[in-house]
């Protein structure tokens, strides 16, 4: 998770220069970071049936390896077309992996599955603080294309060797493998799909990550754009990625202990509050911008921890790396706005109105956690009779 941290924090800084080098408009260069997103969600469906039936080991590698040649050789790319074939490649692989190491986190430990999710998804928001420094000093010396090759080399290489190693329960060495036998709680994707309760989950999902994929992609041009010096950028994007992973397992931990519901109701209020202050918060000063981008990340990196968790407690665990693919849906969806459409906005209409439709969307999210989704009672497997005993919905 660490190694593909940076495919997607670490992009606010590399727009500005592909943007100068390709010599294009930033809603342009954000288009890239959108389409990333969609294939992130389009590939991990597919990588988790593949893993479901078969596996982390395979599927990692080939995730791996399209990390490896799509990041590293962006840097090369001198036409848009190229960024976004090789932005896709990378995204691609950061989709299989993401999928592997959080149904890998959760089936080793079921009882825990908050905490477990908040950890391994601390691993997507704190392993991209390393290579800023390495970015921000390389970008500044040998350019965009050298930025772009040392860490996608790295990352990419180190995903392909962990690859030999990752196992689910019962996969250890000297151990029969284990088969996976689906329970009454455990939908398959179909099943899920024709349940409200997946709808409601999605649109949650969806909703607070408008805002937050639009401070992911674009916290630097904005800081920027309210007076915000380059180097001072650097360190106010370690900052957000720092509260972005450290609060995952602070929110997952909360969640084991109160529910995911009521733990999405706080996490969510707070932050559609933030993003309706944000721009006018921020425009006080550096600190009061960085301060901002502290509340944001640490409210919204919370649904990380708290969706997958939510999606094995109400769907089950057999089919948990193929179902959480189509949660992931729900972020790609958001892109669109996080990435050149809030570009386009924010240039034509003002950063305000981009963080005032955020602000909304985050308050739905919080109204559907609070008021709407544990009202509904446990999910029904369509045509299947409701004979089945568990709990796991009312333990949300």
């Amino acid at each position: 998770m660490c190694m593909i941290s940076g495919i997607q924090y670490a992009w606010t800084l590399f727009a500005n220069p592909m943007k100068d080098k390709l010599g294009v408009s930033l809603a342009v260069v954000q288009t890239a970071f959108t389409l990333s997103q969609v294939i992130q969600a389009a590939s991990q469906p597919g990588g988790g049936f593949f893993v479901d039936r078969f596996g982390p080991k395979g599927t990692l590698l080939v995730g791996g390896t399209l990390v490896l040649i799509g990041w590293s050789c962006m840097g090369q790319a001198d036409s848009v077309p190229a960024m976004y074939a090789l932005y896709t490649m990378a995204g691609a692989g950061v989709g299989i992996v993401y999928g592997i190491a959080m149904n890998t986190a959760n089936r080793w430990f079921p009882d825990k599955r908050g905490l477990a999710s908040g950890f391994t998804a601390a691993g997507y928001g704190l392993g991209v603080l390393p290579f800023l420094p390495v970015i921000s000093n390389v970008l500044k010396t040998d350019g965009v294309g050298n930025a772009f090759m040392y860490t996608g080399t790295v990352m990419g290489a180190l995903i392909i060797v962990i690859a030999f190693f990752i196992r689910f329960p019962g996969q250890q060495k000297g151990q029969a493998k284990k088969k996976i036998v689906p329970t009454e709680k455990d939908f398959t994707s179909w099943q899920m799909l024709r349940t409200p309760q997946f709808w409601l989950l999605w649109t949650a999902f969806f909703s607070v990550n408008f805002g937050f994929l639009l401070l992911v992609a674009n916290s630097a041009p904005f800081g920027r754009s309210i007076g915000v010096a380059a180097g001072t950028m650097a360190i106010a994007v370690s900052i957000q990625n720092l509260f972005n992973g450290g609060c995952r397992p602070f929110w997952g931990t909360i969640s084991d202990k109160i529910g995911r519901f009521k733990t999405m109701s706080i996490c969510f209020g707070i932050n559609a509050l933030a993003l309706f202050a944000f721009p006018f918060v921020a425009a006080m000063g550096t600190p009061f911008f960085i301060g901002m981008l502290a509340i944001t990340f640490f409210t919204a990196g919370g649904s990380y921890a708290l969706f997958p968790s939510a999606n094995s407690d109400v769907f089950g665990t057999a089919y948990s790396a193929q179902n959480y693919g189509f949660f992931w849906a729900a972020k790609a969806t958001a892109s669109i706005f996080g990435g050149g459409l809030g570009a386009l906005i924010a240039t034509n209409y003002g950063w305000a109105t981009a963080f005032t439709i955020c602000g909304c969307t985050s308050a739905l999210a919080f109204t559907l956690a609070t008021f709407v989704i544990p009202k509904m009672g446990k999910p029904k497997k369509r045509g299947v009779p409701n004979t089945d005993t568990y709990q796991a919905f009312e333990k949300v």
